[in-house]
């Protein structure tokens, strides 16, 4: 008897949590720059430094780079900008995680708030949330097939499962130098500056992925006395290479901007027209292949007794895999917007469930408006929350399954007519629904010389099946095949036992001469 082994590689989320930490900073205005008149707004971008797990913790470093715009009391040139960092530290427990496993943290700046202590004096507040997801590669020795033996008869499952070939970081230095519209005025100062990347398509080929992007540039900035928008889009081309990868493999990609910065030149007529931009763009992949294998839960014999020694293991099966994109839209009127300056989003999933057939995501675009207002003049901002609800059909899913979300904010448009502002977005929702699963599968093997004594048994029995009887346990029980069960009773159906329904089991016997 020739037992063929396999491994079995499948990766695990071990932990999921979400912290919240405040960051408070004191910004004291430079002397070079005039006293506070009013505070426009307060935005900031975080940057993860480090991650790190350490005895049941992940160990975050990472820093928030705050910018404060404001109106001095100059008359002229009377809008100025403030820039600071505060770094913070963070601990987000789970246990049973470990140094050798995978770790993914990301952030998200909930809110700033500010507070002018006086005319040279802010107090920053930010609330900043980390989730952390950590993962672990679990490789399972299992038995795949059993050749020769003895009149033996095998019991296979099939498991699905996301083998995980691999994780990658890169780096991108996206660069584009662009001069603005004639019709807009020179620049005085840079105002604010919000990069978003998003994912137009990727493809994979040979030894490599390739990957298609925009790099999304929304820019304020302080010229011909008053406030101007510029939004423009910058297409990149990133390839990511992987050796022996094939086509069929599948590949999840997350971006962010980890830094950027930018540089203003002299056009030909002397003005400060051209905007020389900068951003070094983190790219994280893996890459996964859906994969389906057999493995023995159970076995015996017909003519011969065996050992065996059975274990239990706990694997993540994959059921589905899915990408969808939802279109969210929204007029927004009677807010008084006289001149839009910029729109940003997020989005969060704020519940999911099954349905039916079908996975229902709830979730909420959170807009952020900087606008100049109609009847005061003033400069504001405006936080609007637009929630929106999708659908998406699946097949049956049975019991015990779990369903993780993944949601990106990937374009967002807008534009203003008369008092009324039309907001377009495109969300996506990676899903994936798994399911966790216990199977007890034969770990060893052995056949013995000691034969099954079938003589002193009836000729024919007769079963009543009893609930939750199977073929495969009748048979095994009575040393007999499912097919030979099937062969003696003409109108069984294997796949519907009926409690009650009486079946013939006919007694074989081996005789050799």
């Amino acid at each position: 008897m020739e037992v063929i082994k396999d491994i079995l590689k499948v990766e695990e989320q071990k932990g999921y949590k979400e912290a919240e930490t405040l960051v408070e900073e004191e910004i004291y205005i430079d002397q070079t720059k005039p006293d506070i008149d009013t505070i426009l707004w307060a935005d900031g971008k975080i940057q993860i430094l480090s991650t790190k797990i350490i005895r049941d913790k992940i160990l975050i470093s990472g820093l928030v780079k705050f910018k404060l715009v404001y109106k001095s009391q100059e008359e002229e040139l009377n809008i100025c900008t403030i820039e600071s960092n505060s770094d913070f530290k963070e601990e987000i427990e789970i246990e049973g995680i470990s140094e050798d496993m995978a770790v993914d943290v990301s952030s998200n700046l909930e809110y700033i708030q500010y507070e002018q202590k006086d005319d040279r004096k802010i107090q920053l507040v930010a609330l900043v949330k980390l989730t952390g997801k950590v993962y672990a590669t679990n490789s399972v020795e299992i038995i795949r097939d059993i050749e020769g033996g003895s009149n033996l008869q095998l019991l296979k499952e099939k498991i699905q499962y996301n083998d995980v070939l691999g994780r990658k970081e890169n780096y991108e230095l996206i660069k584009d130098i662009f001069e603005i519209r004639e019709d807009m005025p020179s620049i005085d100062e840079i105002l604010k500056i919000e990069l978003h990347p998003y994912e137009k398509e990727h493809s994979i080929s040979a030894d490599r992925i390739i990957l298609s992007g925009i790099l999304e540039a929304s820019i304020i900035y302080f010229g011909g006395s008053k406030l101007n928008s510029i939004k423009r889009e910058i297409p990149f081309t990133h390839f990511i290479e992987h050796p022996e990868i094939q086509s069929e493999i599948k590949c999840s990609i997350d971006m962010e901007v980890v830094d950027g910065s930018y540089q203003l030149k002299e056009s030909l007529e002397g003005d400060l027209r051209i905007i020389d931009l900068e951003a070094n763009l983190k790219i994280l992949t893996k890459l996964y292949d859906n994969k389906e294998k057999e493995v023995i839960i159970d076995a015996y014999s017909t003519s011969n007794y065996i050992n065996l020694e059975k274990e239990e293991i706990f694997i993540t099966e994959n059921i589905k895999d899915m990408v969808c994109r939802d279109e969210v839209s929204k007029e927004l009127s009677n807010k008084g917007f006289k001149e839009i300056y910029a729109v940003e989003g997020t989005t969060n999933i704020i519940n999911y469930q099954y349905v039916e057939d079908k996975v229902m995501i709830e979730g909420i675009l959170v807009i952020d408006i900087y606008f100049l207002e109609d009847v005061t003049g003033k400069i504001k901002t405006l936080k609007e929350e637009i929630p929106y609800k999708t659908y998406i059909t699946v097949d049956e899913l049975g019991k015990d399954f779990s369903i993780n979300i993944e949601t990106d904010l990937e374009e967002l448009d807008y534009h203003k007519q008369e008092d009324v502002l039309s907001i377009q977005a495109t969300v996506k929702n990676h899903i994936f629904i798994n399911r966790e699963r216990k199977i007890t599968m034969i770990s060893e093997i052995e056949e013995t010389d000691e034969l099954i004594d079938k003589k002193n048994r009836p000729s024919i029995i007769i079963y009543i099946i009893q609930k939750d009887d199977t073929l495969w346990d009748i048979a095994k029980r009575y040393n007999t095949t499912i097919e030979e069960i099937i062969s003696a009773n003409d109108a069984l159906s294997p796949n519907t036992l009926m409690p009650g329904e009486k079946i013939i089991i006919e007694k074989k016997v081996d005789i050799n001469f």
